[in-house]
């Protein structure tokens, strides 16, 4: 099982807005509310400074650019995990696929020693036997280079394999990797009810993860590993 991170596991909002903010602080922006960054998150770092500063209508040359995502990327470095909690269900379910053997992947388009330390912080370093980051070297999710790296990575077939996210990128990185199946949270980082993102299931907890996979005594199957 591959796991999505941010808006999936964990939820990493403030500690991403208050990086993004500082960064535009230094370029004499004002800052956005994290209801409002929460609204330009999902594609990596690049993407968020991109459109934090399209709403300011403001443009850089591509030499500012590059200083200022190189900036975003230190800031958040240095404290991504200090706001940033995993979300209910997640350790529960975490566990009981350890548990069942299986193995556990990630798959973030968030800088790789990024995403790595922020696992350590949230005491789940151990859950995943592969992790693949945004600059890991293979293009970022939707294309399916990274994942099917994982999969391969685990020792798993991508007919065994079922991707955890939150997004319509997540949905369709699955789907273009073949695996057997995606399982979306309610709760994601997406302006799409994850009804419509096109999953094979939609949860409101990782804690269901166990029994739609049929690990709990009370399982209702949606979804089997086979």
């Amino acid at each position: 099982m591959v796991f999505d991170l941010d808006g999936t596991l964990a939820d990493t909002l403030v500690d991403l807005a208050a990086a993004l903010n500082r960064t535009l602080g230094e370029l004499d922006l004002p800052p956005h509310p994290p209801d409002t960054v929460r609204t330009m998150l999902g594609g990596g770092l690049g993407k968020l400074l991109d459109r934090g500063l399209a709403a300011h209508g403001t443009t850089l040359e591509a030499a500012a650019q590059d200083a200022a995502l190189l900036r975003l990327l230190e800031l958040y470095a240095a404290n991504p995990a200090e706001q940033s909690r995993l979300y209910p269900g997640a350790a529960k379910a975490l566990d009981a696929l350890d548990a069942a053997g299986i193995a556990g992947g990630l798959c973030t388009n968030k800088p790789e020693a990024i995403a790595r330390d922020l696992l350590r912080a949230l005491g789940i370093a151990d859950a995943f036997g592969a992790i693949v980051g945004g600059d890991t070297g293979f293009a970022k999710k939707p294309d399916p280079a990274g994942l099917e790296h994982v999969v391969a990575s685990l020792g798993a077939e991508p007919s065994a394999t079922i991707m955890v996210g939150d997004s319509v990128t997540d949905v369709n990185t699955a789907r273009a990797a073949g695996l057997a199946g995606v399982v979306v949270v309610s709760y994601g980082y997406t302006a799409v009810a994850a009804a419509a993102l096109g999953a094979d299931q939609v949860i409101d907890n990782l804690g269901q993860l166990p029994e739609l996979l049929g690990l709990a005594p009370e399982a209702a199957l949606g979804l089997t590993l086979k």
